[in-house]
């Protein structure tokens, strides 16, 4: 997405790849391609991943319960602490809605394509991040807008999230 336009102003861009693994790892870099975040996924009954900043020091943590009901996907900060609890429909063909419950009390709705990674995440109907996906010929790219004052390691671990539920369902 190198030719793409820069972000409105206000806004910040993260670009992120998919990395070859059954733990849906993803390397995080600005738009000069510096390093700025890792996140390093762990799949299975409990799907989990850890956000790291670029110097591996843990930020957020994300956990999923999948086999109950209702689903749902948990964000802490590093000391453990809960910052958001993804939601979505329990029986639900289409996934094209989320609600994120922030820690703050403040909700999050997530809409779009997710099937395609396409969609964005508004917060008192005003847009505050969008993701895209462009396919390569091997790996998955994504371009993640964001306003500048939310924490770019929190942008990540909700759009892991978001990708993890979407893929298990």
């Amino acid at each position: 997405m190198a030719d793409a336009p820069p972000p409105e102003a206000g806004w910040s861009r993260i670009l992120f790849k998919s990395k070859f693994g059954a733990g849906r790892d993803f390397d995080v870099t600005d738009a000069a391609g510096q390093r700025v975040l890792f996140v390093d996924g762990k799949i299975g009954v409990t799907p989990k991943a850890e956000i790291q900043d670029a110097e591996g020091q843990v930020v957020y943590r994300v956990k999923g319960q999948f086999l109950g009901v209702p689903k749902r996907m948990t964000i802490s900060a590093a000391d453990g602490s809960e910052v958001a609890e993804l939601k979505a429909k329990a029986f639900s063909l289409v996934k094209d809605k989320m609600t994120l419950a922030m820690a703050d009390g403040s909700t999050w709705q997530v809409q779009g394509t997710l099937m395609e990674k396409n969609y964005s995440i508004s917060s008192q109907g005003q847009p505050v991040v969008r993701i895209s996906q462009k396919w390569l010929t091997v790996r998955d790219k994504y371009s993640v807008d964001y306003l500048s004052s939310l924490d770019p390691g929190l942008v990540m671990a909700v759009v892991w999230a978001i990708d993890r539920w979407v893929e298990r369902d």
